[in-house]
């Protein structure tokens, strides 16, 4: 990217890419990060005209698991059906790439609540304006047969143009049952509407529910459920316990009305949208209304001169696309305007959910990015269109709010959840929707296992127990896709296993001899990056049959009943069913579980959840451990060289490192096997030794080879005197002495980037 974002700063809303970011996605160009979750990315990015789009990817590992790529597709679909002035559209998208993708209109300004706290409570025609274009943001999204189930502050943005209603990460059709629905405990405590704690269908008057939230927030800046832990903000929900104190009296009835604990009683959005308007002209001998002009009246007509003449005191919270545009060095900023009228992710803090996506190939068209006041809107005129236009004189009032409690990263939501087993399931959402965990395990064998031994083996039961006990530790990082096991779960002297960014790598201890080769271990047939992933620690969590936990007598947090236990052991992943007891903490996130199963007894304590959990390469962890360190038994093999002498033989290529993709080491090695055509490549470290050369390749990497004088000396054909150490990071190769032009010298990192492993 030219200039780099470290050259130009970046503008508001964005942070800077990390590494492994995208440069480009699909037909975008990518500017910075808007923000990201356990799930996926969003970034901020323009198209090839300018415009300053949002575009939303899903990380690699959620990619593989079908159930986030069918939730991912379903996004795009509603985005696509969405046709309202006050909703984000839907730009483009291929949620059947490798790496799924949508993009749509970028919103610049703040959520509703970061506006609120910034420059107090909307007032008079312009909090009946927001009112009427939240109302009609709903009435689009169900008359298209569209239920978001998320509405909240966070999820409305409040942009220069109008009220915006974005993020459709767990938007489901209308009617949903629950045993058809994935997402249907999800929601956001303090927002989700009673019915929803009981498992009702998908219905749109849960989103109205909360569109009373929203407005009384919006007219008194707080909370009409206040703040506390989930049980207590269901409780207030289905109670009605609500305080509306503040809310305008032209406003209070609809808000109330809203929010009645009987959904049947709150009115539809699309009768909100006709309460809220004004006045509109008498109807024509033809039966037409009409304004001056002689031009038709319509809702969506009306939404947008209200916001023409009364919104008011809402900035863009800094956006430029000029700004967008420098960083990436385009020439001109030429048709960024519509990016700066456009929809979708807020200008500042996280966006969206970055859920998961896959389904068929598709795009929908690029649509106009301006709607609001002087944007075009749908081009059929939108939802209000059709909305009846005369006024509904609706009774009582009510309101939901904030809840009080933050989402976990940018997709995981709070829970709602009945049943223990649902609480206890939440619980897994957390670790595996959130930023990261680390957790603490110690397992033994169960007394009844260590009996069997006992009775084979004549040593006494408790020396039994003690001899197998096991500790190890799992860390989880949502940000690098990385599941590390560190301890012997793949047997004997094995340090750690890791899942990252999709491939698999198991380490144990070195030998002395940093020159010396390795001999690679091969896994268990159960055993990939599949399984080792954040998983191993949730599945437990997630019981065979959720009506079968319940609370643990005495332990209002405790919950206990059956489930199917995962462990890597021996260099096997195993299953055991066992009887779980799981601790829950104020806020229904993960404290501890024991598991009892036939052969083991495991405790897991969860030390950090929802954490960033910064994970590298554990050779680097090696730097700090007693011993010479560790090395990598296996990692992905890349492909095979040929090369050795006096005789030649083939070498499997293994990527060990993290920072050494397939490519890179297949590369390295083409200068290994073919070293006459890449002589400008290479340069050799402190001349040749008696027991090989080591080289720099690239001015970064260090790679040697070893003789051994004892199989030169018997030359036996089917050996090689020549062995290949593995190569390593290293700097610029220097000369420390001007006058000896043949001596190099330069820094080698004890990190094994690449292995080299003889055939036959």
């Amino acid at each position: 990217m030219s200039p780099s974002p470290d050259a130009v700063t970046l503008p508001p809303g964005l942070a800077p890419l990390e590494e492994g970011d995208p440069e480009q996605v699909g037909p975008y160009k990518v500017v910075g990060r808007i923000g990201s979750g356990g799930m996926g990315a969003v970034y901020g990015a323009l198209d090839g005209q300018g415009v300053c789009v949002a575009v939303k990817t899903v990380h690699a590992g959620a990619a593989r698991r079908p159930s986030f790529r069918e939730a991912f597709a379903r996004e795009v679909e509603m985005l696509g059906r969405a046709d309202g002035v006050s909703t984000a559209r839907l730009h483009a998208a291929d949620p059947g790439a490798e790496v799924p993708w949508l993009a749509f209109d970028y919103v610049p300004g703040r959520d509703l609540r970061a506006h609120v706290r910034a420059f107090g409570p909307l007032e008079g025609d312009m909090l009946r304006t927001f009112a009427l274009g939240a109302a009609e943001g709903l009435a689009a999204l169900h008359t298209a047969g569209i239920a978001h189930r998320d509405i909240k502050p966070g999820n409305v943005i409040l942009s220069p143009h109008g009220p915006k209603i974005v993020d459709f990460g767990i938007a489901v059709d209308i009617g949903t049952e629950r045993s058809d629905d994935a997402s249907a405990t999800y929601g956001t405590p303090g927002w989700a509407a009673p019915e929803r704690y009981s498992g009702a269908a998908a219905d749109p008057a849960a989103d109205v529910f909360a569109w009373g939230g929203l407005v009384t927030l919006a007219a008194t800046g707080h909370q009409p459920f206040g703040t506390g832990d989930a049980g207590e903000l269901a409780r207030r929900a289905r109670e009605g316990a609500h305080d509306v104190d503040g809310v305008p009296e032209d406003l209070v009835g609809l808000v109330e009305e809203a929010l009645s604990v009987d959904p049947d009683r709150r009115p539809t959005s699309e009768a909100l949208v006709g309460a809220l308007l004004p006045e509109l002209p008498e109807v024509s001998a033809e039966g037409t209304q009409r304004q001056d002009g002689g031009r038709p009246v319509t809702a969506a007509g009306t939404l947008r001169r209200m916001l023409g003449d009364y919104w008011s005191g809402v900035d863009d919270a800094g956006h430029d696309p000029a700004r967008w545009a420098a960083v990436l060095g385009t020439a001109s900023a030429v048709g960024l305007g519509a990016g700066a009228a456009g929809s979708g992710v807020p200008g500042s803090g996280a966006a969206g959910s970055a859920g998961a996506g896959g389904g068929a190939t598709g795009t929908a068209g690029t649509a106009a990015a301006g709607s609001g006041a002087g944007g075009s809107g749908a081009a059929s005129g939108g939802v209000l269109s059709a909305v009846a236009t005369s006024k509904t004189g609706l009774a009582g009032a009510g309101l939901l709010t904030v809840a009080g409690l933050a989402t976990v990263g940018a997709v995981a939501y709070d829970q709602l959840r009945v049943t223990p087993g649902e609480r206890i399931s939440a619980a897994a959402d957390v670790l595996e929707q959130g930023q990261g965990f680390t957790a603490s395990v110690e397992r033994s064998f169960t007394e009844e296992h260590a009996q069997e031994v006992s009775d084979r083996t004549g040593v006494p039961v408790d020396q039994v127990v003690e001899g197998s006990l096991i500790e190890e530790e799992y860390l989880y990082s949502a940000g690098t896709d990385t599941f590390i096991v560190r301890g012997e779960g793949m047997g004997g002297g094995t340090t750690a296993v890791a899942g990252h960014e999709g491939d698999l790598y198991v380490y144990a201890e070195r030998e002395e001899e940093w020159m010396s080769t390795i001999e690679p271990v091969e896994p268990g047939p159960g055993v990939s990056a599949e399984s080792v992933a954040a998983t191993l620690a949730t599945a437990p969590l997630r019981m065979p049959s959720e009506e079968e936990a319940e609370v643990v007598e005495g332990e209002e947090r405790v919950y206990t009943g059956p489930t199917v236990l995962g462990l890597l052991d021996e260099g096997d992943l195993v299953e055991e069913e066992a009887t779980a007891w799981i601790a829950l903490d104020g806020e229904e996130g993960p404290v501890w579980a024991e598991y009892s199963a036939e052969r083991w007894d495991v405790r897991v304590e969860f030390d950090e959840v929802d954490a960033d959990v910064p994970l590298e390469d554990p050779q680097v962890w090696a730097e700090g451990e007693p011993g010479p360190g560790w090395d990598v038994v296996y990692a992905p093999i890349c492909g095979t060289v040929v090369m050795g002498y006096p005789e030649e033989k083939e070498w499997s290529v293994q990527a060990s490192g993290w920072d050494m993709d397939c490519d890179r080491a297949m590369d390295v090695a083409d200068v290994l096997e073919n070293p006459s055509e890449h002589q400008d490549r290479r340069v050799f470290l402190n001349g040749r030794f008696s027991r090989g050369t080591t080289s720099v390749i690239d001015g970064a990497v260090a790679c040697g080879d070893s003789w051994d004088g004892e199989v030169a000396a018997e030359e036996d054909p089917d050996e090689s005197a020549v062995s290949y150490p593995p190569c390593r990071p290293s700097s610029e190769p220097t000369r420390p002495h001007a006058e000896d032009p043949e001596y190099y010298e330069a820094e080698i990192e004890d990190i094994a980037l690449i292995h080299f492993h003889k055939q036959g």
